[in-house]
C-alpha cells in the first residue's frame, strides 16, 4: 500500500476527514494524547483534529457506561447496560426488547481485552486492527460496493448501535460494520460548548485492515471506485 493510492482513494471518493486506524496495545504509545473524553468523543476528536488519542481499561478510563460495557473497560454488567437503554435513555420500550437487542450485538473479543485502545490517523505503512471512516451515505455505499466487488457478502445493519461498536465489530463478526452514530453520542455526549461536534450528514463505516486493503485493491477495477463503465448516459428532462 502506498500513500499515492490513499490520496487517490480519498480524492475520487471526496473523503474529507482523516482515515483512522484502531490499535489495541499493551502500553501507551509515544506522543499520544489523552483527554477527558468518552469513547465516541475520542473518536470524533481524532477525525476532526487529525491526531492520535487513546484510552484504556486499567488507567485513563472513559466516562461512558455504554463504552465501559461494550469495550469491557470496567465491570459494568448486563443489567446495568440494560438499565441505561430502558430507564435512563428510554430508547426501548421494555427489558424484553432491550435483552433481544443486547444479545444480538457482536461481543468484544477476549484477546484484545484490557489493552489500551489507540486511535491514530492512518498512514500507508501502518497496520492497525481496524480502519474507521467518517462518510456521507453516498461514500459509504461506494465503499461497500468496492468491498463486494470480488466476494459478495451480505451486510447486516442493526438499530440503536452504540458508536463505540465501530472499534471492534469487524473483528467479532468478520464483516464490515455500518454505524449511523448513536443519537446520544450525536446530541448529548457529542455536544461540547453548546455545539454538536459530530457532522450531521455523516455516518461511520469500520473495516478490518484486510477488508480495507481489499477495498483499495478493487478501487481501479470497479465503477464504485475509479473505473469508468462503458455506458451511454440516458437523456432525461431537466429537474
Amino acid at each position: 500500500m502506498c500513500e499515492e493510492k490513499l490520496r487517490q482513494f480519498k480524492k475520487v471518493l471526496k473523503i474529507k476527514y482523516p482515515i483512522l486506524g484502531i490499535y489495541f496495545l499493551n502500553s501507551i504509545p509515544l506522543r499520544a494524547k489523552h483527554y477527558q473524553d468518552t469513547a465516541c468523543t475520542a473518536l470524533v476528536r481524532s477525525f476532526l483534529k487529525n491526531e492520535t488519542v487513546f484510552f484504556g481499561a486499567k488507567s485513563h478510563q472513559q466516562l461512558c457506561s455504554g463504552a465501559n460495557y461494550f469495550l469491557k473497560l470496567s465491570k459494568t454488567n448486563y443489567n446495568e447496560a440494560l438499565d441505561v437503554y430502558i430507564r435512563q435513555e428510554h430508547v426501548m420500550k421494555n427489558k424484553n426488547i432491550g435483552r433481544k437487542f443486547l444479545k444480538s450485538l457482536p461481543k468484544f473479543p477476549d484477546y484484545i481485552r484490557n489493552k489500551f485502545i489507540v486511535i491514530n490517523p492512518f498512514r500507508a505503512n501502518n497496520k492497525p486492527k481496524i480502519i474507521v471512516l467518517l462518510l456521507t451515505p453516498a461514500q459509504a455505499g461506494r465503499i461497500i460496493g468496492l468491498l463486494n466487488y470480488a466476494d459478495y457478502k451480505e451486510i447486516k445493519i442493526s438499530p440503536n448501535q452504540s458508536t463505540c461498536m465501530a472499534f471492534f465489530a469487524p473483528l467479532a463478526t468478520g464483516l464490515p460494520h455500518i454505524n449511523f452514530i448513536d443519537y446520544y453520542d450525536r446530541y448529548h455526549q457529542g455536544r461540547i460548548a453548546g455545539k454538536n461536534i459530530w457532522p450531521e450528514d455523516k455516518m461511520i463505516v469500520s473495516l478490518s485492515f484486510k477488508q480495507f486493503k481489499d477495498v483499495l485493491y478493487n478501487f481501479n477495477k470497479s465503477p464504485q471506485g475509479s473505473y469508468k463503465p462503458n455506458m451511454k448516459l440516458k437523456i432525461v428532462d431537466n429537474i
